[in-house]
């Protein structure tokens, strides 16, 4: 998994959590925004209320707009939903094409070297992927 800010010129990585049903593309990119979503609400000093996050997977970006998904991405939408009311936050999920994402790519493939020759100065740092809500 990896994402990045590049207000602050910070990219977070870790490796990719085994999820016994959802052991998918689509749920580690999901995941990644949750991260990202969790980083931007609770490890900025900035305290953005509008939360911007960029994906290359369209059903990610899809999923996290309709709020709808199969039952096993649910936990990941109820972690988002949960931080954006506690928090008074809102969040927006776009597209970006592949070749235009590879800061994250990189980073999520521990490809370290050619994430910094993409963003010269860029800080990388490990990250745990924040923990699930299963709902009430």
């Amino acid at each position: 998994l990896g994402f990045w800010c590049p207000a602050t010129g910070v990219g977070f990585q870790c490796v990719a959590p085994q999820q016994p049903d959802t052991a998918s593309i689509f749920f580690n990119e999901a995941l990644a925004v949750v991260a990202a979503l969790h980083h931007a609400v609770l490890g900025m000093d900035s305290n953005p209320r509008r939360i911007l996050i960029y994906t290359d997977n369209t059903n990610t970006v899809d999923m996290f707009n309709t709020l709808r998904a199969e039952q096993a991405y649910n936990p990941l939408l109820i972690t988002s939903v949960d931080l954006l009311l506690k928090f008074d936050r809102e969040l927006r999920v776009f597209h970006v094409p592949g070749t235009e994402n590879g800061v994250a790519d990189a980073l999520s493939r521990f490809e370290n070297a050619r994430a910094m020759q993409l963003a010269p100065g860029l800080l990388i740092r490990p990250f745990l992927p924040p923990h699930l809500s299963v709902g009430a």
